[in-house]
């Protein structure tokens, strides 16, 4: 677990990866903390007051001690018979192996999870270990409610939940930590599956004879070259994908943008070293107007403006787009289906470019989305942690992945959305590229993790003629997605997003009508609906209803770290 995170000084609020390790949509989310036994008592800050030492992070209490959680069920969670959210593989393992009995205090539906625990931590009675996000765990901390977990965290912690928690460049520990004090834990996932790539049809590029960009004039010459000489044989082709959400991680304008050294909807240092809004800099400027010359050219379809993903998706599918800004994730959705209608469509995944040619930096993901605290005066605060070591271990430990914690491919049951406290390896799909490779040049699986020998089997079926695998080919496989994370975390081109806390008091009142007033100015200035002059109407109009306010609120929270 080399830690090779060089990002650059803080970055984004994008989306984070599908693929995280949790498995798939509904899972059942919360956890709890003890209630019970044996332990000595919590001392000011919420750690035992025993001797400050370094404890068995996986050592198993000799009374079981009783801990109350709540919980969320998605609607996809199944179990078997006998079985249920209280009862199962996890909670007996908790049981066993640990000596804690877990209990769910209260149950719902997953869309019904952050009204329930507003209400609870409103009435200040929560269970004692809680899953909230930012804004709960604002509230709680402002409500005196939760413990300090900073010396509970160093004394219980093992040194794999300890390296795992810090893989995402410190993202999570900056958003869970207050005047320094580690007020919950994060749930870590991928940040470096929040950048962007250029995808392109390779086999398209290779029609007009040329290669893949080095800067943007590259990227709108081939858009240009794509129109004009129609590679596909539709009658109509568009350079460039793009839709109307035009923040999307797939066919927005992000990835662009960060070539011009512009971070829209992010909070980056600017020249006095404060934190600045992205989206009101003078580069955002130069990316719309670069992008209004790419609308008027003819490169992007004059009907975005109306296009959600789906039609994106069509458009890409049936080949009449070659090129597009997107994510990883992307091999999976929607390429397989424009590969099915057209075994010739050989899209490629590329860094970004950058208007001088310099290496561009993409931004990334925010990471953790949400958080596990405890309850104050609960009596054992450290089995928090040591559920955490646990389902790590399951995870990544030595032995390998244990099966028996995770889907079962006999019922297709998503066994590990029963785990009550989870965290994923920030670099998990790296180092399954990087497994993949090494096997792949190696030609042996040995040693590989089982997330990566899953996927090196995979690629050799592809290469074997199995065309159901080329969405895993272009995923991890020697040029594919991940390739170009992996490239972005070697040379250090991740931008991370400087503001990690809870919206601010200004973001609740007046962020939506900021958030319109950008999107519908920074469309008309894309579709030359207005001049781009219009930008700097715009930034005034940002700061005087609100914006500057914000600014002011940013900063104290990052002053306050």
């Amino acid at each position: 677990m080399k830690r090779k995170m060089g990002y650059g000084l803080i970055a984004v609020m994008l989306l984070l990866s599908a693929c995280s390790s949790n498995g798939g949509g509904g899972e059942a989310t919360g956890s709890a903390a003890p209630s019970g036994s044996q332990a000595s008592a919590p001392s000011e800050s919420g750690s035992p007051a025993a001797t400050g030492e370094a404890q068995d992070p996986l050592g198993k209490y000799e009374t079981p001690i009783e801990v109350t959680t709540a919980r969320s069920l998605g609607s996809t969670v199944t179990f078997a018979e006998g079985e249920s959210l209280d009862n199962n593989v996890w909670y007996r393992g908790y049981q066993e192996d640990l000596g804690i009995v877990l209990k769910n205090e209260w149950t719902v539906p997953e869309g019904q999870y952050g009204q329930k625990m507003n209400v609870s931590i409103a009435s200040g009675n929560i269970p004692d270990i809680v899953t909230v996000d930012l804004t709960q765990l604002q509230k709680l901390i402002e409500s005196d409610m939760i413990m300090d977990l900073t010396d509970v965290f160093e004394q219980y912690a093992s040194e794999l939940t300890k390296t795992t928690l810090s893989m995402d460049g410190g993202v999570g520990w900056t958003a869970a930590t207050f005047g320094g004090k580690k007020m919950a834990l994060p749930s870590t996932a991928s940040v470096i599956d929040g950048t962007q790539m250029i995808w392109i049809r390779e086999d398209w590029l290779k029609k007009v004879g040329m290669d893949a960009p080095k800067t943007i004039d590259d990227v709108w010459n081939i858009a240009d070259a794509f129109v004009k000489q129609k590679p596909g044989g539709q009658a109509k082709t568009y350079g460039l994908g793009l839709g109307k959400d035009i923040y999307s991680g797939y066919g927005g304008i992000g990835g662009l943008a960060y070539g011009f050294k512009a971070y829209p909807k992010a909070w980056v240092a600017g020249a006095d070293g404060k934190l600045a809004y992205g989206s009101v800099q003078p580069e955002m400027k130069a990316a719309l107007a670069k992008l209004q010359e790419m609308f008027k050219a003819g490169l992007i379809d004059p009907e975005f403006g109306v296009y959600d993903a789906n039609k994106v998706n069509e458009l890409i599918t049936s080949g009449q787009i070659g090129l597009f800004y997107g994510q990883h994730w992307n091999a999976f959705w929607p390429l397989p289906d424009g590969f099915k209608n057209d075994p010739e469509a050989n899209w490629m995944p590329y860094p970004i470019a950058s208007a001088d040619g310099s290496p561009a930096s993409s931004l990334a993901g925010n990471g953790a989305v949400f958080f596990y605290a405890v309850k104050k005066g609960a009596k054992n605060p450290e089995a928090l942690v040591k559920l955490l070591n646990y389902s790590l271990e399951k995870q990544y430990g030595p032995n390998g992945r244990d099966k028996r914690f995770f889907n079962n491919e006999d019922t297709n049951m998503n066994l590990y959305a029963y785990a009550a406290v989870t965290a994923q390896d920030p670099l998990q799909n790296i180092n399954i590229y990087r497994g993949v490779k090494q096997a792949l040049e190696s030609k042996s699986d040995a040693g590989l993790s089982f997330d990566a020998k899953d996927n090196y089997e995979s690629i050799n079926k592809y290469l074997a003629g199995d065309e159901a695998f080329w969405g895993s080919y272009k995923w991890s496989g020697p040029e594919g997605a991940l390739s170009v994370e992996d490239a972005y975390d070697n040379n250090g081109q991740v931008t991370l997003n400087g503001f990690l806390g809870a919206p601010t008091e200004t973001m609740l009142k007046k962020g939506s009508t900021l958030d319109t007033l950008e999107l519908e100015t920074f469309t008309k200035i894309i579709l030359n609906a207005a001049s781009i002059d219009t930008f700097d109407t715009f930034v005034a109009n940002w700061n005087k209803l609100g914006g500057e306010e914000i600014t002011n609120e940013v900063n104290e929270w990052a002053a306050s770290k």
